[in-house]
């Protein structure tokens, strides 16, 4: 049961998984996750016996229906969720002059040219920078020429920064890695060395290489020993 309240008289509805929340619960949960930036829902529910999570994926049919969402709920989960996956999972990036979503096509350029902002009349070229979102003085240059920026991608500070750790039965695997996909920093909390990121993908945190869907896993099963890849020094898929 998923409670967040000591309270007997609040009704709960059972969740597609087996567990059983609070619709305010419900409610609340879920909307501090697309207030980070998430587009996906996994029950959070952690056996204190095992210390296993549950971690099944919630559906937002499911979330909007158990959750009693308002029809403004309803709107404002659905532009959150649609905004996060496009910033997250399609690698575009808000405009922060007025909040076009913008593509980057030059993934060597840590500026892109808004073209909204661009066309508006007796506008010149507006451009930012992908990391830090302000506007840069030249989109010509490589790098971002703000002095508090440098153009180097934060994520990459997290990946070098990260702890060194034992995962499974192997030791000095780094804690935090970059899903080989999407991105997503994705820190090792506990358990086997198999991952899957929200954006569906799997992948081995020691060694990174991808589950095959019809092979499965190449490095071998959830406490195997293999090959620790070394610290990412570029983000993937964006």
């Amino acid at each position: 049961m998923i409670t967040w309240d000591d309270d007997p008289e609040n009704l709960r509805a059972k969740m597609p998984c087996g567990h059983a929340i609070n619709p305010e619960s419900l409610t609340a949960f879920c909307r501090s996750l697309v207030s980070e930036g998430k587009f996906q829902f996994f029950c959070p529910y952690t056996d204190s016996t095992t210390d296993v999570r549950c971690l099944v994926e919630w559906q937002y049919a499911d979330i909007r229906k158990i959750g009693q969402l308002t029809d403004e709920e309803c709107k404002h989960f659905e532009t959150k969720i649609s905004e996060n996956y496009a910033l997250r999972a399609l690698g575009v990036q808000e405009c922060p002059q007025c909040s076009t979503c913008c593509e980057r096509r030059d993934k060597n350029r840590t500026s892109v040219i808004c073209l909204i902002c661009s066309r508006r009349p007796g506008a010149s070229e507006f451009a930012f920078c992908w990391y830090c979102l302000h506007e840069v003085k030249s989109y010509h240059g490589y790098r971002c020429n703000n002095d508090f920026c440098g153009g180097v991608d934060p994520r990459l500070a997290i990946l070098n920064n990260a702890v060194k750790k034992q995962v499974g039965n192997v030791s000095g695997v780094p804690s935090c890695r970059a899903c080989p996909r999407c991105g997503t920093i994705i820190e090792h909390d506990r358990n086997c060395k198999h991952m899957k990121c929200p954006c569906d993908q799997h992948f081995c945190f020691i060694c990174l290489s991808l589950r095959d869907p019809q092979t499965g896993w190449s490095c071998g099963v959830f406490n195997s020993v293999c090959n620790i890849a070394p610290v990412q020094t570029t983000i993937p898929g964006l």
